[in-house]
């Protein structure tokens, strides 16, 4: 049996981090926007709720992924749409808080970062 290589940890870690944050917008939308000091009216849960959702599911397509070649297709799809969500998050426009703007380019962009590494670094 082969050792699980470095882009294999990344690609775990990076689906459970999406499970984990898809998992807290949907169950407790009020505390994921607090914690990205976002506006907590209905219309913002209710869309915080929908990106959870997405979010957990691409995360549990990546982890239950067999064949490596569609690991790493799921892979691909989530570094593109983490890097696109953190161009999102930093040229958001002044309606949305600062914290919003710099946490959501954050966390996305470490996403991206860690998934084109892995993608860069795999078999």
């Amino acid at each position: 049996m082969t050792q699980p290589s470095a882009a294999d940890g990344i690609r775990k870690a990076s689906a459970l981090g999406a499970l984990g944050f898809g998992g807290v917008a949907v169950v407790l939308p009020r505390l994921f926007t607090a914690l990205y000091g976002l506006t907590s009216d209905p219309n913002v849960r209710t869309m915080t709720r929908l990106w959870g959702t997405r979010t957990a599911v691409l995360g549990a397509l990546i982890l239950t992924a067999e064949r490596p070649e569609d690991q790493r297709k799921m892979m691909m799809l989530g570094t593109a749409m983490n890097a696109v969500d953190a161009l999102v998050a930093v040229t958001a426009g002044a309606d949305v808080s600062a914290r919003g703007r710099f946490l959501g380019s954050l966390t996305s962009g470490g996403f991206a970062a860690a998934g084109a590494y892995a993608l860069a670094t795999s078999k």
